[in-house]
C-alpha cells in the first residue's frame, strides 16, 4: 500500500517551498537595510554582507514560489516585509512565547538582594542589563557601551551588566573595548538570566536588527522598563512611555532618553505590561489551531476534487 499523504506540511521559510504552512522567523530584508547603516569595518562584516545577499535571493525565491496557504510571521514588522515580497500571501502573526514560570514579577522580590550582593552592586547603583550570546555589533552592544560611558560622567552610579556569551567570545570583545571600566561587568553564559534581571533596574537593548527578540519579553515580564531601538519586533513589546522608551540608533539619542530616566523626568508605569506577548500555553493553543485549520482546509480541497 502507498503511504497516506500528510494532513499538513509545515516548513520554516527557506527550506521547503511546497508546504501548507510556513513559518518566517527572520527578515533578511531588514538586516540588509541595517547592514547598510553599520557599514563594513572588517572581513567578518564583509562575509556577513555576502551571506545575507544569498539569504535575500533565497528568501525572495521562496516567498514567490511557496504553495503555503498560511504564512506565520513572528512580528508585525516581519509580516510587513514578507507581505511586500508577495502581496498574495495569507499572513498571520504569532509572536514567540515566554515561560511565565521563570519570568514574572515575583523574581525581583525573591532574588534582587542576593544577586546584587553577589555582583557587587550597592543600593544607589542604577544597573542597565544587556543580554546577548553573540552578534554584539548587530545587537547594539557598542551603542550601549558608549552611551553608558558618556552618562557615567554625570551619573557615577550608572552601571552596565552584560549577560551571556562564551569566555572566548567575551575575551575577543574585551580586546575590542581595549580597557576595563569599574561600571562594566560581564557574567558570561548563565542558566538563570531571570535572576540577573532581578538585579537590574532597566533593560537596554539598542539592537540594529531583530525579528522578535524574546529576551525583551522576558525582561518586561520581570518588570524591567525597556529601552529599545525601533527594530523589528519591538512594536510588539514596547509601549512607548508606558513600559519603556524607544531610543535612536545613535549614542546621543540613547543618552538623552536614559538621562531622563536617571533624573526621574520619566518614570515607567507600575505593573507588568506585555502588550502582544504570549506565554507557552497560549502559543501552543494558537499554533495548534493554525495547523488544524490548515489540515481541515487541505482535506476539504481534496474532497472537492
Amino acid at each position: 500500500m502507498g503511504q497516506m499523504p500528510p494532513e499538513v506540511i509545515y516548513s520554516v521559510a527557506g527550506y521547503l517551498a511546497k508546504c501548507d504552512v510556513c513559518h518566517v522567523h527572520f527578515s533578511p530584508f531588514d538586516w540588509e537595510r541595517r547592514q547598510g547603516l553599520l557599514g563594513i569595518h572588517s572581513l567578518r562584516d564583509f562575509a556577513e554582507r555576502v551571506i545575507n545577499f544569498s539569504s535575500l535571493y533565497q528568501a525572495r525565491r521562496f516567498l514567490q514560489t511557496t504553495t503555503a496557504k498560511t504564512v506565520i510571521c513572528v512580528s508585525d514588522a516581519v509580516a510587513n516585509d514578507t507581505q511586500q515580497e508577495n502581496q498574495s500571501l495569507q499572513i498571520l502573526v504569532l509572536p514567540n512565547s515566554f515561560d511565565p514560570m521563570r519570568f514574572h514579577a515575583g523574581v525581583k522580590a525573591e532574588h534582587r538582594e542576593q544577586m546584587r550582593l553577589g555582583l557587587g552592586y550597592q543600593e544607589p547603583d542604577q544597573v542597565f542589563v544587556f543580554v546577548s550570546t553573540g552578534h554584539y555589533r548587530r545587537k547594539g552592544f557598542f551603542l550601549a557601551l558608549e552611551a553608558i560611558k558618556k552618562l557615567h560622567l554625570s551619573f557615577p552610579e550608572i552601571r552596565l551588566l552584560v549577560v551571556g556569551g562564551t569566555q572566548e567570545r567575551l575575551g575577543s570583545l574585551k580586546e575590542q573595548i581595549g580597557q576595563s571600566y569599574d561600571w562594566l561587568k560581564f557574567t558570561g553564559s548563565v542558566p538563570d538570566v531571570e535572576n540577573y534581571f532581578a538585579a537590574a533596574d532597566a533593560f537596554l537593548f539598542p539592537s540594529y536588527s531583530e525579528a522578535f527578540a524574546l529576551v525583551e519579553v522576558e525582561a518586561a515580564a520581570c518588570g524591567l522598563p525597556l529601552f529599545l531601538t525601533p527594530h523589528h519586533g519591538s512594536e510588539m513589546i514596547l509601549e512607548d512611555g508606558v513600559n519603556g522608551r524607544f531610543v535612536g540608533f545613535d549614542v546621543d539619542s540613547i543618552c538623552q532618553v536614559l538621562r531622563a530616566f536617571m533624573q526621574k523626568e520619566w518614570v515607567p508605569q507600575s505593573g507588568i505590561h506585555l502588550k502582544k506577548a504570549l506565554d507557552v500555553n497560549a502559543y501552543a493553543d494558537r499554533l495548534t489551531s493554525i495547523l488544524l485549520h490548515a489540515a481541515s482546509s487541505k482535506k476539504e480541497a481534496r474532497c472537492a476534487v
